[in-house]
């Protein structure tokens, strides 16, 4: 990539040093992250660097190299010894934070789309959870974002149902910096010297759900690509998350996620962050092999949402099926899109839209852009 940008004619040469310096440093960011994870799974498990079959390995690092000239195989050989089987179309990951979703959702537009605090305006309805109380740049608003004053904030406050949710607006991936105060004095201790919240309802899920993991939300993540041939809108994959011994849904929490497959069954065994498999769940003993409830309306309402999503062509929504059957849409996230939920199965992210994926992305990086 370094030579095409050097070659490329739209560019001046200040431009050129500049966008060599940001790919530079890019590059090496998604190096550092993606050893360190690789390194501590191995450790874990060992038998993650056997190798995959030659000819596999090989079709792999040729079908990625016009992105590096030294493609790390690891994200191949995890997902092979992990599934027991694999594509030479599995991004690796470091080409993915590096390359590819940069040049998708490179738009500064699409940072504006991951507030939290503007669902409920793009979305009328009660597809999003109530919100009751925000905070944007240190200012008090209400739910129909108006201005208000301290003074109002505890006089909402003293109005709610507890417990309510407290989240970042924008940036809580992982479930970082999200609690769960339980009376308004809890809440008002909590908002004192925080910027950039929201207040909304928690949830409750249905029993379907509840069967794996009752003491938090089991979410589903939809991973949603509008494609660069025709801007049509298509699930490329699916997963259900659960907590597991009290933490939260996200693997980076210490939950579990576990690929729903296309006919809205699940895949058989879940996997953590670290890659460790589990054929049922640690708490409940509750097999992974059920068909999801109202899978068909999980996937129009999931497009719906995404439709309205302009700019961004990875687009990634959690949802919730909460206890009165009726899909609740969580969260829209835009960036640090979670690969190893399809791959980590062995199967590519994008599945049968990876070559118009990577074609695209080869003609229309974003260190070439002008």
């Amino acid at each position: 990539m370094y030579k095409r940008i050097i070659l490329s004619k739209g560019l001046s040469t200040k431009e050129k040093i500049k966008r060599l310096l940001a790919y530079y440093f890019r590059l090496r960011g998604a190096r550092i992250v993606w050893n360190k994870y690789w390194a501590k799974i191995n450790k874990i498990s060992p038998a993650f660097k056997q190798t995959a079959e030659p000819e596999i390995e090989k079709a792999h690092i040729r079908y990625w190299k016009p992105f590096r000239r030294k493609v790390n195989p690891a994200s191949l050989r995890v997902g092979k010894n992990i599934s027991g089987h694999a594509s030479p179309k599995c991004i690796p990951e470091e080409v993915f934070m590096s390359d590819i979703e940069p040049t998708l959702n490179r738009t500064s537009s699409v940072e504006y789309l991951s507030y939290k605090s503007f669902y409920n305006h793009w979305f009328p309805g009660d597809m999003f959870p109530k919100d009751y109380l925000h905070n944007i740049d240190g200012e008090w608003l209400d739910h129909d974002l108006n201005s208000i004053s301290m003074d109002q904030v505890k006089s909402i406050a003293e109005t709610l149902i507890y417990p309510v949710v407290l989240k970042p607006n924008r940036d809580s991936y992982g479930g970082s910096n999200i609690s769960f105060p339980k009376s308004s004095n809890e809440l008002i201790e909590l908002l004192e010297g925080k910027k950039n919240f929201l207040v909304q309802e928690k949830l409750t899920q249905h029993s379907f759900y509840n069967q794996f993991n009752s003491h938090g939300i089991n979410s589903v993540r939809v991973n949603i690509y509008r494609s660069v041939a025709d801007n049509q809108l298509h699930i490329v994959n699916l997963a259900m998350r659960m907590g597991v011994g009290g933490s939260l849904d996200n693997l980076t929490s210490g939950g579990i996620g576990v690929m729903i497959r296309k006919d809205g069954m699940m895949d058989g065994y879940a996997l953590d962050g670290q890659g460790r498999k589990f054929l049922t769940h640690p708490d409940t003993g509750i097999t992974f092999d059920k068909q999801i409830p109202d899978f068909e309306n999980l996937k129009s309402i999931s497009l719906q949402v995404a439709g309205k999503i302009l700019y961004a062509r990875i687009i990634c929504l959690d949802l919730c099926y909460d206890s009165e059957g009726r899909w609740r849409m969580i969260e829209v996230n835009i960036n640090g899109t979670t690969l190893m939920f399809a791959q980590f199965h062995g199967v590519p992210f994008f599945d049968e839209y990876t070559d118009e994926v990577r074609e695209y992305c080869l003609r229309n990086h974003w260190t070439l852009k002008q």
